[in-house]
């Protein structure tokens, strides 16, 4: 069969630019444009068997019919402003392409001479394997060139749910790396696909539930995600027709999120969010009897030598006798006179540390050590942590699917950043034993953690950066899911990154791009992440032989209080049911 398409060019296997299994070169028809990031393809018969290629273009390179720069101003006599010679120079352009996928499977190149021409739509999608993939999730439009788009660009839902996988990491520097963006744009992907997945199968046991946790680490700017994006507004046609393209005709904000936030110290109520009202943000804090029931004493103390023999030892037989009740049923101590607020347990520690019965050999200087920093952490996280009350206003992850975020605020607790990764500990804590019941295997925790460098950096070993480690490497089989992010993948704790089999880039630093962790990216991959625009993303999948580019939509919701409308604007809506996939 002919085909009716132009072709672009032919392969080429001249000495120097040999073809491999991985690579080919072809030259360009004078009358043909290519384009760094084209999606291509070319049909060989090697040996017995026709095999099509589908590559996407590495680089795009011109050479002169010249020997040299010389010859080539030699043809103006070395003035510019010379009228060019009556003969044109010429010279050819010629692409280098990475081979995504053969057909039949076959470790081989094309051979020289082999019709190229611009990939379809389909052939595009079978480059990255998306007709293999049994649960998909469009996240953006597939690049196709400098403006150009090709349909929508699709990851596996296996790879990032736990399946094959688990979790996504996003690295981006500040401002243009969109990395909040691209996370709640996710979130807001993944609660669709649970609806829809309820409406079409209503007695399917394993329909995907969600429950997406959100932290807010900038700002209070997370707290308007249920508001319309003034931007997007300002352009809706245009953003609404590039969701189209995805698959979701009316996109809109998240509907009626949970706002959670630091309690004020004395008060009931939440601290100030923005022009949010204390009904709409409910506040968050532990007293005593809640970190001693929620297993979550040993998360205060965040540094790393909470680890060692002496400090980690006192903190534990404190933790024990502050218990009673059965192992899965703590409670906090009430016998023998024992503290009841976190200022009785200062006042009891500083009375008693001198007495064997309850520290035994511990030295002083361990006891020291101890007593500094949960005075530190309880005196600047007063609020949070309720001094006096007995009672306070724990995080209670749901136990079952949500259609909108918990959003969990950090900054208001930026003073004090041990504090911050505390909060971080307790949901996780708190997650792992609710998916650690019977009955919750659909049940999927999204959490969302921006500056994965504050709580899991590269360096450190304390209670809370472990907590991360085992949720990156085990929290998949208890469907515990982490969106993390940062700008510096480099600074991170190497298990964390690693155990994300999805990975998106953003626009990210070249001398972060040259750091160990991005040795899986080639040269022309690290060359295109660091010149991405704001909207565009790398998306690297264990199954793609090359990161796919995709064009991310512009978001619906407000990504900050500033981008918000005001709130007598029309509320969020629901975008209903999702058109069918595009292929």
């Amino acid at each position: 069969m002919t085909d009716s398409r132009p072709i672009l060019g032919r392969v080429a296997a001249p000495p120097e630019h040999e073809s491999t299994s991985g690579v080919f070169y072809f030259w360009v028809d004078k009358d043909c444009g290519v384009e760094r990031t084209q999606i291509v393809t070319t049909t060989s018969k090697v040996g017995d068997r026709e095999v099509k290629f589908v590559g996407i273009v590495q680089e795009v390179y011109r050479r002169s019919r010249q020997k040299d720069i010389g010859e080539e101003a030699a043809r103006f006599d070395g003035r510019s402003g010379e009228k060019p010679p009556p003969f044109d120079s010429e010279g050819i352009t010629y692409a280098e392409v990475a081979i995504l996928r053969t057909t039949p499977v076959a470790h081989t190149p094309p051979t020289e001479e082999s019709e190229v021409y611009l990939a379809t739509p389909q052939e595009a999608r079978e480059g990255y394997g998306v007709d293999r993939m049994e649960h998909k999730l469009p996240v953006g439009l597939l690049k196709n060139g400098g403006e150009q788009t090709v349909g929508a660009a699709f990851i596996d839902l296996d790879f990032l749910l736990g399946a094959n996988g688990g979790h996504l990491n996003v690295n981006g520097i500040a401002g243009v790396g969109t990395k909040s963006t691209f996370l709640l744009l996710v979130n807001w992907l993944l609660i669709e696909e649970a609806k829809r997945q309820a409406r079409e199968a209503v007695s399917r046991p394993g329909n995907l539930q969600v429950v997406p946790v959100v932290f807010n680490v900038k700002n209070f700017d997370l707290f308007f995600i249920d508001r319309w994006n003034r931007k997007y507004r300002a352009k809706e046609d245009q953003h609404r027709s590039e969701w189209a393209e995805m698959g979701y005709p009316a996109p809109a904000p998240f509907d009626l999120p949970t706002f959670r936030a630091p309690q004020l110290k004395g008060e009931r109520v939440a601290i100030r969010t923005g022009n949010r009202t204390p009904a709409e943000v409910k506040p968050y804090s532990w007293s005593l009897s809640d970190i001693i029931e929620m297993g979550l004493f040993k998360y205060l103390f965040s540094e790393d030598d909470i680890s060692t023999a002496n400090l980690g030892g006192l903190v534990n037989d404190v933790e024990e006798w502050l218990t009673s009740g059965p192992p899965d049923a703590p409670k906090l101590r009430t016998a023998d006179n024992a503290p009841q607020t976190f200022q009785e347990a200062l006042d009891w520690f500083k009375s008693n540390k001198e007495d064997k019965k309850f520290f035994g050999d511990y030295q002083g200087s361990t006891k020291s050590s101890f007593f500094r920093r949960l005075k530190y952490i309880v005196m600047e996280g007063d609020g949070v942590l309720r001094r006096y009350d007995t009672q306070g206003n724990p995080l209670l992850i749901p136990e079952k699917g949500q259609t909108a975020p918990w959003v969990i605020d950090l900054y208001g607790l930026q003073r004090t950043p041990s504090l911050q990764r505390f909060v971080v500990a307790a949901v996780f804590h708190q997650i792992q034993a609710i998916q650690s019941k019977p009955g919750h295997g659909a049940l999927k925790y999204l959490i969302t953690l921006d500056e994965l460098n504050r709580f899991a950096p590269k360096d450190s070993h304390d209670p809370i950066t472990q907590k991360l480690e085992t949720v990156a490497s085990e929290g998949r089989s208890q469907g515990i899911i982490l969106l993390g992010a940062q700008q510096q993948a480099s600074l991170v704790k190497p298990r964390v990154i690693e155990n994300a089999a999805v990975r998106a880039v953003g626009r990210s630093g070249t001398l972060e791009l040259g750091a160990e962790v991005w040795r899986f990216l080639g040269p022309s991959a690290r060359s295109a992440a660091a010149q991405l625009q704001p909207d565009e993303k790398l998306l690297y999948l264990p199954s793609f032989r090359e990161p796919m580019l995709a064009k991310i939509p512009f978001p619906p919701f407000a990504l900050s209080e500033s981008d918000a409308e005001l709130p007598d604007a029309p509320p969020g809506r629901s975008s209903g049911p999702r058109e069918q996939d595009m292929f």
